[in-house]
């Protein structure tokens, strides 16, 4: 996958996986594990913008928003099928709701997931208004988990056991 800089921002490495910071709420996790901060946009906005990041093409994009006649950009069904899409190819979308929970969805609970879901924790612990006590929602293509903490990630407690 290529790797060209998608946002100016600072990076660190944590156990080997490549982290981009700019202090936002929302991030996606490439299927190499590279934790990516999207800053205040949206998801499907960095998808639009960089389709080849993504393994896609702006035509595909724009034929999805066509097929459900949506604008490009809504956040509606075609919007929703472009992330299932991608979380099928191995990215995983992250996304602060403040005050409430961080939503995670990934294609899979699998070891990958959640090796990977340790790694952002130590970056999300870190956020103000979030931090280490903040709750997480789970969703996979055929499971909700909830229980877990940003804390219980960092300490792996979601390595040994599945809270649904």
């Amino acid at each position: 996958m290529s790797q060209e800089l998608l946002y100016q921002s600072n990076e660190i490495s944590v156990t080997g996986i490549n982290i981009k910071l700019l202090n936002s709420k929302a991030y996606w996790i490439t299927p190499d594990n590279e934790i990516l901060d999207i800053g205040l946009g949206t998801h499907i906005d960095m998808v639009i913008k960089h389709p080849e990041f993504f393994g896609l093409i702006k035509e595909e994009i724009t034929s999805i928003y066509q097929d459900y006649n949506e604008l490009m950009g809504v956040e509606g069904k075609a919007r929703y099928k472009i992330i299932m899409q991608l979380l099928a190819s191995g990215f995983i979308r992250i996304r602060l709701y403040p005050n409430k929970y961080w939503s995670i969805s990934a294609q899979n609970w699998d070891s990958r997931t959640k090796e990977v879901l340790s790694q952002w924790a130590e970056i999300a612990q870190k956020i103000k208004n979030a931090g280490r006590y903040m709750d997480t929602v789970i969703s996979t293509h055929e499971q909700v988990i909830k229980g877990y903490t940003v804390e219980d990630l960092i300490l792996n407690k979601h390595k040994s056991k599945t809270i649904t």
